[in-house]
């Protein structure tokens, strides 16, 4: 029965599918190139204590699982770049060398089926299909030609060729799946069969030990989370916040993670009432968005947005633009959110409504949990397996 191989250089939600494979008896093998914890698992002593907070757990058997952790050591180098355009043609050079070595690996397994992710598995789906072996892709983005139409690509020149592996994968594939239907219908948009795309989208789960705090009559508390740069359009928030507090100090900024370039963390710590949080442990992220009143994820694009559905998991309603895979969470869920242009001015104008109208953060936080308990990671895996298993059938 276990026939479904799933590989990824990195991790996103990848062990959630492999997770769901698992729980249908149908997972051979899983590799990432970041550990995992969970039963069976070796530990890692040279392994810092920050990076094991930061671990995610799974029940998927140690023996079932592979995690060349060199691959991250030669993700980690790209620090050593001196530009943002080095910076993500090296990372994707490294994707292709994982793609590459996986394909080595393939033809030896020998699986009925092979889940690769988004320009990692060009060479990996040319080996599955030599062993008549299923394709499926895993895409999180949007087709590359929606991508470029929304938002410049800091590229020393490799992109054409990150961009004709793409189109290879889609090619190759028996299935692509998107994390929502707005990516989707950037595949459909660009020519690809609407037959072959099909979206699902993902999900979250409130850890123990997280509890909304009570306002006790303090300002409003905002809160971004993900990496600061300009396709999260932190440029557009930190805009929009500073015209918040122009003249007083009525709200409060917070920002949870990296940044793409040192320019966003100088304009951040130049921004009052707006303090930083580097990467944290997935627990403190989820108390960090309890604290919060509302999350802004108003991406100039963002084919889900994960983490719209872990604050809302919260009871923290989220402000999401229309380039987000997040906004059908609203469209599904009415007044769990507000959806904005990604533009300085409609951000602005929806912080200023709920500075000014704070029963509509509370009206809205009810609604918020009710849409995360849809969207729960348990709801994903079912429904990824199932997609997997009809196609294997």
């Amino acid at each position: 029965m276990k026939s479904v191989a799933v590989f990824h250089p990195g991790l996103q939600h990848a062990h959630q599918l492999a997770w769901g494979l698992h729980e249908r008896g149908l997972l051979e093998t899983f590799w990432s190139g970041v550990p995992l914890s969970g039963a069976g698992a070796r530990p890692l002593p040279f392994m810092p204590a920050q990076l094991r907070q930061r671990m995610r757990s799974t029940v998927i058997p140690h023996d079932l699982r592979r995690h060349p952790v060199w691959w991250q050591v030669l993700l980690r180098a790209r620090a050593l770049a001196r530009s943002a355009p080095a910076r993500h043609d090296y990372t994707h050079r490294v994707f292709h060398w994982f793609d590459w070595w996986v394909s080595r690996q393939v033809r030896a397994l020998k699986p009925r089926a092979v889940v690769g992710y988004e320009n990692s598995s060009y060479h990996t789906f040319m080996a599955a299909r030599s062993i008549g072996a299923i394709c499926i892709l895993d895409a999180p983005s949007l087709h590359h030609e929606d991508a470029k139409r929304l938002i410049e690509v800091p590229s020393n020149g490799y992109i054409d060729e990150i961009n004709r592996r793409k189109d290879k994968e889609v090619e190759l594939a028996d299935l692509v799946i998107t994390c929502s239907d707005m990516a989707r219908d950037s595949y459909v948009k660009a020519g690809v069969s609407g037959d072959k795309v099909k979206s699902v989208l993902l999900g979250a789960e409130l850890p123990d030990g997280v509890a909304r705090p009570c306002e006790n009559g303090r300002r409003l508390q905002f809160i971004f989370a993900g990496t600061l740069s300009s396709r999260k359009s932190i440029d557009l928030i930190l805009d929009a916040f500073a015209q918040i507090n122009v003249d007083t100090h009525r709200a409060d900024l917070t920002l949870v993670g990296g940044s793409e370039e040192a320019q966003w963390l100088t304009r951040a710590n130049q921004t009052p009432h707006v303090r930083h949080c580097p990467n944290v442990p997935q627990a403190q992220l989820y108390q960090l968005l309890a604290d919060a009143d509302c999350l802004l994820l108003p991406s100039r694009f963002d084919a889900f947005g994960m983490v719209a559905v872990e604050a809302m998991a919260t009871g923290t309603p989220a402000i999401v633009s229309t380039t987000t895979g997040a906004r059908e969470i609203i469209s599904l869920f009415p007044n769990s959110g507000w959806v904005v242009e990604p533009t300085t001015e409609s951000i602005f104008r929806c912080m200023e409504d709920k500075v000014i109208n704070r029963q509509a953060i509370r009206h809205a936080s009810p609604y918020a949990l009710k849409a995360a308990r849809h969207f729960t990671w348990r709801a994903y895996r079912s429904r990824v397996s199932d997609l997997i298993a009809d196609t294997l059938e």
